[in-house]
Parts: structure tokens; sequence; C-alpha cells
């Protein structure tokens, strides 16, 4: 582990990095502040005041006064802006005439994010300002104040939002993306360790000083490798947990379990995967190929309940998927340990892959130098 920097690298600089990186991203839980444009066609008191209103909303600011819709949908091309509102001519003409003005606005959806969250904040504030002005326009004609509030609002909403009630994106995604980035690292290094044996020719050697037990030689080769990773993993877990502030809802002691079996789950794909294709280059080839499909198939970025049959299925031969759902339902929700028995099985279920290529992994580390000369021959 000495004689080369990239352990070094891969197993603790990098991930540490990658932590730290992904962490302080999404520190304040939310994008805020974005810019929006005003197009203010109108000039009035109440036009203003409308601006005003939409400028104090937390996750929208109004950088530009615009002239036309033309020139605002040319600043939202550039990416100066995610979105505009239009106050049309009349706006406060028709107001005080009872008709009803059009306020449009738009916004930029190609960001998913930025431009959801745009759309539920402008929505949000033209809905209250909409309706604060029909109260005002009801009490100036002596309406009672219960009256008022049954025809504006017949019905009362009671919205509750469970177990993420501030809408903290860090939640979701800093505590799912960093898994997925360290399994990529715990699968490369494992298949590296092993298979850099089989390419520098010390293979035999290495069978050897296990007394040519292939367990042994393995246990001794990936023990360091699961102590540093699983070091790793709990720092990950005081970064969400403690720095970061994300709710918890077990014990140390769970998440020191389920941190070990998630790395001792990858630890037993990189040998499976090493096992398969003894050639170094073509196993990590497969390996990273394994790590990358998790981004996309766990369920992260597009529900599994919404993909193929046959995705579905696939989803669940990612260990970091059963990792989700142990965290929604158990660290998150607190639901209890049966609504996630399936995710621990399914993790401790990976552990028996090496199994299914021990005798050929070990053939390929008694042979694999004579197969390469017969090839040079």
């Amino acid at each position: 582990m000495t004689s080369r920097s990239l352990y070094f690298l891969v197993v603790l600089v990098f991930p540490l990095l990658g932590i730290l990186f992904f962490s302080s991203l999404m520190k304040q839980g939310v994008p805020t502040r974005m810019p929006i444009g005003i197009v203010d066609l109108d000039q009035t008191a109440t036009s203003r005041k409308i601006a005003r209103n939409i400028d104090v909303t937390p996750l929208s600011k109004v950088t530009m006064s615009l002239q036309s819709e033309n020139e605002a949908m040319s600043q939202l091309r550039t990416g100066n802006i995610y979105g505009f509102v239009i106050l049309p001519e009349n706006l406060q003409a028709d107001l005080m005439a009872s008709r009803q003005p059009v306020i449009s606005y738009y916004y930029q959806n190609g960001f998913l994010i930025a431009g959801g969250l745009m759309q539920n904040d402008l929505t949000l504030i033209l809905h209250t300002l909409s309706g604060g002005i029909n109260i005002q326009k009801r009490e100036a004609m002596g309406q009672s104040k219960d009256f008022i509030l049954s025809q504006v609002q017949p019905m009362q909403l009671n919205t509750h939002l469970l177990f993420n009630p501030v809408s903290n994106y860090s939640i979701y995604i800093t505590s799912i993306i960093l898994p997925i980035m360290l399994q990529i690292f715990i699968l490369l290094m494992t298949v590296y360790s092993i298979g850099i044996e089989i390419r520098e020719r010390t293979s035999h050697e290495w069978l050897h000083t296990a007394d040519k037990s292939i367990f042994i030689a393995l246990t001794g080769k990936l023990l360091p490798y699961t102590i540093l990773f699983f070091t790793v993993m709990m720092f990950q877990n005081f970064m969400l947990y403690k720095v970061m502030q994300i709710p918890v809802h077990t014990s140390i002691g769970w998440l020191m379990f389920i941190s070990f079996i998630f790395v001792l789950a990858y630890q037993a794909i990189g040998v499976f995967c090493i096992g398969l294709l003894p050639m170094m280059r073509h196993s990590l080839n497969l390996s990273a190929f394994y790590g990358i499909l998790a981004l996309t198939l766990c369920g992260f970025s597009f529900p599994v309940e919404s993909m193929p049959a046959v995705f579905q299925y696939w989803a669940d031969g990612f260990p970091v998927r059963h990792y989700m759902h142990i965290f929604q339902s158990q660290i998150l929700a607190d639901f209890g340990l049966s609504y996630a028995l399936f995710s621990y099985l399914s993790l401790l279920l990976f552990l028996l892959l090496p199994f299914t290529i021990i005798r050929r992994l070990k053939s390929a580390l008694i042979y694999q130098n004579f197969i390469e000369n017969m090839h040079k021959t």
C-alpha cells in the first residue's frame, strides 16, 4: 500500500475531497436568490408594489427591469436570468374596474431544480397578491371578514411536508451522491489491489504467503482497505448528520453496521469482477461501468417504479439502491427496522458473490503468468 501514491490518493485523498466538496456545494440546502427580470408595462404604484413583493421572496431576486418581452427573452436565452414576470398595461385600471388582468411569467425549466423552485415561488407569491387585492376590495365594499375569507378561500388546506419540511435538497441529494461516489472508489481499488498481483506476476508469492488459501489471501489483502473505507464512510456520516445537520433517527451502532456492510458489499462485487475477468484492464472497465450505472438505475435521478420492468429488477443489483432505501425509511423517516429488513438482507446477499468465482480467481492467480507468457510466445 505504500509502494504507489495511487493507493493513498484513491483510498483517502480523493474520497475525502469529494465528501468535502459535495458537502460544501449544498451547505445552504436549497438555491436562493435566483435572478429574474420584471417587465413592467403599467408603471403604476400597484405594479411597482407587485415587483417589490416578488423581489423579497427567498428564492427569487429581481436583478433586471426590462422594457419588453423580447428583451426579457433575450436575457433568458443568454443565461443572465432564470425567468421573468410581465406586468401588463392597464394593470391597476383593470383591477379598479373589477376586470381580470393577466400576469404572465416565464421560467427556464431546462434547469429542472431552478425552474421548479422558481415556478413554485412565483405561483405562490402571485396567488397571495391576488388574494390580498381581492380581500382589500371586498373590505372596501363593507363585507365581513368571515364572509370574505369564505369567498376568497372556500376550502382551507392543511399541508404537511413529511421528513423534509424545509425542502432541503442536501437531505436528498448529498446523502445519496456521497455513497454513489464512494462506491466507485471501493470497486476500483478492490479490483486494482488484486489485479496488480496478477499483472506484476506476484500472485504466486501472494498465494504462497497465504498458505495457498485464497480465503486467507483475500482477507489479508482487503482487510486494510475495509478498515480505511469504513473510516471514510464514518467521516461521511459525520459530515452529513453532525455538520450538515441532516435528520437521523437511528443509533450510532446502526450507522456503523450499515456503513460496514455497504463497504463489504462493494468489495465483494469488486472481487467478483476481477474473478470474472482476471485481466486487470478488463475488470477495471467492468467495475467502472457497473459503478457509473448506479447513478442512473438506483432510483436517485429517476423513480425506479416508473422504469421498464427489466430495469426495475436490474436496480436491485446495486447495493447503493438498498442503502438509499435504508436511509429513506430508517435513518430519515424512522419507520423501523421491519421496513428496511429486505434491504439489509439484499446487502448481505452481495457478500456471497465472491464464492461463485472463487475457483476461477484462484486459477487465475496460479496460471495467469503462464498464460501471458504463452501469448507472448
